[in-house]
């Protein structure tokens, strides 16, 4: 596995290492597949508005339209298979083989390294959450100080986690419509359909809004985020997003005595 250095130095400024290459590439293939189906699928949901049937006839019409989607369909469910896997496979190799190693490796043990993941919940972002309300009412004048993964990003995480499982089994069924009555009663068949079009809808909703306009769109971001494309975030931004992380790493890197207030950058 590639080693990335904790800090790089471009133009005299520090950036702080965030995702790896392999993660970098997973983003961009959710993103296209995610903004590709969009323009595919919702103008058959809202056949019905003006907008719907020139944009739907941008993308190739109803003889080309359709398989670009089921395509990016395919795709999409092959990088949530891939995704899983790739975390699994880090998670035996360090995480259980080091217990391995170590003659440590029990059940307890076992759940307790799952749970200790980046992107899993713990009661640190329940405090976390409880930290920004104060901080936002005023009560305090201490931001939150998140550390590598912020709440809110695993929230944006499994948004779409969860939700490729409920799109990809119903978009199936859609796609082998004929076959799959001859199984199921034609109920089942308009159940996914909801499923589809709602969860879709959903998701869309929030990655268009909520998500772009965090990593985008806000003041501070606006006109684009490049963390996605370069791995690093600024020492701006970490100060900002992720105080804990940005000290943490400085005082590893022997910078203590360079590391910035918050507010103060």
């Amino acid at each position: 596995m590639q080693v990335y250095p904790k800090i790089n130095y471009r133009g005299g400024k520090r950036y702080f290492f965030r995702f790896s290459l392999v993660q970098r590439i997973q983003h961009i293939v959710l993103f296209t597949c995610v903004i590709t189906l969009s323009l595919t699928g919702f103008p058959l949901r809202y056949h019905d508005q003006s907008w719907a049937e020139p944009l739907y006839n941008f993308m190739g019409g109803i003889d080309v339209a359709p398989w670009i989607h089921r395509g990016m369909g395919s795709v999409l469910l092959g990088l949530f298979v891939f995704h899983t896997g790739y975390w699994l496979y880090l998670f035996f190799k360090h995480r259980v083989g080091r217990l391995i190693r170590d003659d440590e490796l029990t059940v307890g043990n076992f759940f307790k390294e799952f749970f200790s993941m980046e992107m899993i919940p713990t009661a640190q972002d329940g405090r976390d959450i409880v930290a920004m309300f104060k901080h936002l009412l005023y009560f305090t004048n201490k931001p939150p100080q998140y550390n590598r993964i912020s709440w809110k990003e695993k929230f944006d995480y499994f948004a779409p986690y969860w939700g490729i499982p409920i799109l990809g089994p119903a978009g199936a069924a859609l796609w082998w419509r004929d076959e799959f009555t001859q199984i199921f009663p034609g109920w089942l068949l308009n159940a996914f359909y909801i499923m589809h079009t709602d969860e879709a809808l959903l998701a869309a909703l929030f990655i268009f809004f909520v998500h772009w306009y965090n990593v985008h769109y806000a003041p501070e971001k606006f006109p684009l985020g490049t963390v996605f494309l370069t791995g690093y975030l600024s020492e701006a931004d970490m100060i900002h997003e992720h105080y804990a992380e940005y000290t943490e790493t400085m005082k590893a890197e022997g910078l203590e005595h360079e590391i910035k207030l918050q507010g103060h950058h």
